[in-house]
């Protein structure tokens, strides 16, 4: 029998000491937030320095930042990137809104940190980050801490809108081409010799020139931005329509719909916005900026022609417009109106998209040719169903029935068998399979060659069906009850007659 020795292990005369860090945040640049900051610096590196088994690894403190957001935070990605290098071990931190307001974001940097073995203690809640039931504490808290910024973001709005209605708040910018802001006075004073440029500026514009054109000139002239660069065509458009040369000052122009992303976009009447007339000496005088206003309407109608669904269409799903968009692909041009939220950074919608023949041929089947005379409104709903609100008060809707997704259910429906008829050449259609192995439905004529009537898969016979019908999907008893026969009319229009003699039409866009 083997000898058997039992090996104790080994244990370390000396226990390491852990790299433990701190950190701090604050958001707004104040004396009493500076004084706070600097208060937690200081406790942090006394607390840590006094462990005998903690080893410092340093105070890493963001100042003037929000915790909405990881982006814009320095001292945090120097943090986490010296956790990585292993450098640090525990990190202390007042509260959990201190690190993130942001419920993600939180739960990102805690599992991360976890991962590597990093443990974060949150002073305030009491709670450690690699204890059982810390992230189900920290999601809780996180989430309060996210709700929490968003209504301090609620009520910061308010008041700024309340400071609007009032005219109480200057301008964000203090110096803008002619003219610099005088905190004394609240308002903007005149720069005689950038007024001059502008005033040029403004002349060219009326004389026909270009955006580039004029940009072009002030940088032979030598005439720069104010921060010393050569003018583009984007920033002579930015003076030519800004109001404020003809004295006035227009408040609320972008918002910011999410405090958490902080994106802005622009305010195309989704909130109030407040125009200060007469706020200071103007540059360009009121019948010069009245004919550059209606230069800009000439030149914007030549750029972008108004069509009659220009501003009609609301989208249901989000409360914005609908607007034409006009793209290429393999060298066919193919135009669609979209929500013009799909278009705005940072914002977006899952309301259906419509070609532009397609649209005109729902308002002509359902309002009929004379629609552009007749329609008052349209809007689109979640589900994709038109509706019309008519000049005379009337209402009309078109339904949706999606009969072209991008992929079809592969059905197989045996009830129309012997019941699909063609108008064209009077032959019934039968069923076979096409290479995508979708069930289609064609008339037997296209086989002897005598016949070009429509096609339609089975998916879509079955939607169209149980449309007619007045259900939300196909019941096979129902339809062999109810329907005698469909006529496929020359065209695509579908011909129902009923078991009772009477008839209904579907008609093919």
């Amino acid at each position: 029998m083997p000898k058997i020795t039992k090996i104790e292990p080994v244990v370390p005369l000396v226990k390491p000491r852990l790299k433990v860090a701190a950190y701090a945040r604050v958001s707004k640049e104040t004396d009493r937030l500076m004084h706070s900051l600097s208060a937690q610096v200081s406790y942090y590196s006394d607390l840590i320095q006094k462990n005998p088994e903690w080893e410092y690894a340093g105070v890493y403190a963001d100042s003037f930042i929000s915790g909405t957001s990881m982006e814009n935070r320095p001292e945090l990605q120097r943090l986490l990137a010296d956790c990585e290098k292993g450098l640090v071990n525990i990190i202390l931190c007042k509260s959990i809104s201190r690190l993130a307001r942001n419920t993600v974001d939180l739960l990102n940097i805690v599992r991360h940190l976890k991962e590597i073995g990093v443990e974060i203690r949150f002073e305030k809640e009491g709670v450690n980050t690699l204890s059982s039931e810390g992230e189900v504490m920290i999601t809780l808290l996180a989430s309060f801490a996210e709700q929490e910024s968003r209504s301090i973001s609620d009520n910061c709005k308010w008041g700024i809108r309340k400071r609007f209605q009032k005219g109480l708040i200057g301008t964000a910018n203090k110096h803008i081409l002619g003219y610099q802001y005088d905190e004394q006075l609240q308002r903007y004073a005149i720069i005689p010799e950038e007024a001059e440029s502008v005033r040029y500026m403004f002349q060219l514009f009326l004389e026909g020139y270009s955006y580039q054109q004029i940009a072009d000139k002030l940088t032979a002239a030598g005439i720069h931005t104010i921060q010393g660069n050569n003018f583009q065509e984007a920033s002579v458009r930015n003076h030519i329509i800004n109001e404020v040369y003809a004295g006035d000052i227009l408040r609320q122009k972008t918002f910011t719909p999410d405090p958490i992303s902080k994106v802005k976009v622009k305010n195309n009447g989704e909130m109030p916005q407040y125009l200060y007339s007469d706020a200071h000496e103007a540059i360009i005088d009121r019948e010069t900026y009245a004919l550059v206003q209606e230069e800009l309407k000439r030149r914007n109608a030549m750029m972008n022609p108004t069509y009659f669904f220009t501003g009609l269409i609301k989208c249901e799903c989000c409360g914005n417009t609908f607007t034409r968009k006009k793209s290429k692909l393999r060298g066919h041009t193919y135009v669609h109106w979209i929500c013009r939220s799909k278009k705005e950074k940072g914002r977006t919608c899952n309301s259906d998209n419509f070609a532009e023949d397609e649209l005109i041929k729902i308002c002509t089947a359902t309002i009929g040719k004379d629609y552009e005379s007749r329609i008052k409104a349209m809007s689109v709903d979640v589900s994709g169903n038109v509706h019309f609100t008519l000049k005379n008060g009337g209402r009309r809707m078109w339904t949706n029935l999606h009969l072209h997704p991008a992929k079809h259910p592969h059905t197989v429906t045996d009830v129309f068998l012997g019941k699909v008829v063609c108008g064209k050449c009077g032959t019934v259609y039968h069923r076979s399979n096409g290479k995508n192995r979708w069930c289609y439905w064609k008339c037997y004529g296209k086989q002897k060659h005598i016949c070009n009537n429509v096609n339609f898969t089975d998916y879509q016979l079955r939607v169209i069906s149980a449309h007619i019908l007045g259900t939300s999907e196909l019941y096979d008893e129902m339809f062999i009850r109810s329907i005698d026969q469909i006529i496929v009319l020359d065209g695509g229009d579908l011909k129902y007659i009923y078991k009772d003699g009477s008839e209904k039409i579907w008609r093919k866009l």
